[in-house]
């Protein structure tokens, strides 16, 4: 396992993990991959950036974040379906707060129905701070 940054040569491959990632998750973004394309490569020029978790030539995962004035948030966190339950979702956390967090707090949001996702952020000692209510 390699853990690399992101480049806009990898705005594509982002696209077609964040499409999976919103179909796994339920979530009710109807964007194309094209339009994920176009979002990420926004981002990656603005306030974000990405580090991609890599086997062999393959990318498996990844982790999108920006950092504000007193946290990171973490927006994205991806892994393949046929790379889960491999603790590279773990290893790749572990990574980034002893390379790139070292020095504030992590936030994120998590969809309420995504059982899966918050069972996942509580075991690695990730707790809730605030409870976003929306209509």
């Amino acid at each position: 396992m390699k853990i690399v940054k992101a480049t806009l040569s990898d705005i594509r491959i982002l696209a077609q993990m964040n499409k999976r990632l919103i179909e796994d998750e339920r979530h009710s973004n109807p964007m194309s991959v094209a339009q994920l394309e176009k979002r990420m490569t926004g981002w990656l020029q603005d306030a974000y950036t990405c580090y991609l978790v890599k086997k062999g030539d393959r990318s498996v995962a990844y982790c999108l974040f920006r950092e504000d004035t007193e946290t990171y948030y973490m927006r994205q966190l991806f892994v393949e379906r046929g790379y889960r339950r491999n603790h590279i979702a773990t290893r790749l956390l572990d990574w980034m707060f002893q390379n790139v967090w070292p020095d504030k707090k992590v936030r994120l949001d998590v969809l309420s129905h995504n059982k899966e996702a918050i069972a996942f952020y509580e075991a690695y000692g990730f707790r809730t701070g605030a409870l976003r209510m929306e209509k």
